[in-house]
């Protein structure tokens, strides 16, 4: 079913260059939306790239574990080896991951939380490949050397602050916005420094973005039901069909 539009748009807040597809589909559903980046991700050196995708190559992991699909797509090109197991929390990861060409040998729920109770006692050996941004919680790395693996942590990326346009931080603040859509921890908590009025409705990705939402002291009206562009347009949808004057 098609969404009315809401009177006021609603804010995307996805990185630089990664909106896109997410705001295709709230127009397409009918959502009057705009995205305005609050983060710029920017990636590692090339040498720190190119050594991980020489270990995948080489075989020189048991594993590789990826926590986002920014850090797939930085992946590419690449070649993994066949007895690498690779593990991608979240099924837009999962998503990603197969877009350039490897297929997830396991697929957690949309949390490191999850990932880690879901693998196993390590095996003799077993070692684990996990670029990440340099942001990223502890939560995987620390949880999967407690069962046993060895962890190689590879920066893929690291965070910017972006200043959105004057006009953005007046519709925060004044409530200007029929709903906002935050994706990642780092980017809840740019949106809480900022202000948002409490009118706002906020459409949240997962468990761990709608936990940083609340730490920072904002309230989440609708979490996805899952790690997908397509769950996060059903969020909204819930969301304005509450209220479908955006009021």
């Amino acid at each position: 079913m098609r969404a009315a539009a809401a009177p006021r748009p609603v804010l995307v807040t996805r990185p630089a260059g990664r909106g896109a597809t997410l705001l295709d589909l709230l127009r397409a559903a009918g959502i009057e939306a705009e995205h305005h980046p609050l983060l710029e991700l920017v990636p590692a050196a090339d040498e720190e790239l190119a050594a991980a995708r020489a270990l995948l190559t080489g075989g020189g992991c048991t594993h590789l574990v990826v926590t986002s699909r920014t850090v797939a797509e930085l992946l590419a090109p690449v070649e993994v080896a066949p007895e690498i197991a690779v593990v991608a929390v979240g099924e837009g990861t999962a998503e990603a991951l197969r877009a350039i060409g490897i297929r997830p040998d396991l697929v957690a729920a949309g949390s490191g939380a999850d990932l880690v109770a879901q693998m196993p006692a390590a095996p003799a050996g077993a070692s684990v490949l996990f670029p990440a941004s340099s942001a990223a919680a502890r939560t995987v790395p620390e949880g999967l050397r407690a069962k046993g693996y060895a962890v190689r942590e590879v920066t893929a990326y690291r965070p910017a602050p972006l200043d959105p346009p004057p006009e953005v931080r007046a519709g925060l603040a004044a409530g200007g916005y029929g709903a906002l859509v935050l994706t990642s921890s780092m980017i809840a908590r740019r949106a809480a420094a900022l202000g948002v009025h409490p009118g706002i409705p906020i459409v949240s990705i997962g468990r761990p973005t709608s936990r940083a939402a609340d730490a920072a002291g904002l309230s989440v009206a609708q979490q996805a039901a899952e790690t997908t562009d397509a769950a996060l347009v059903a969020a909204v949808q819930e969301v304005l069909a509450r209220d479908p004057a955006g009021r």
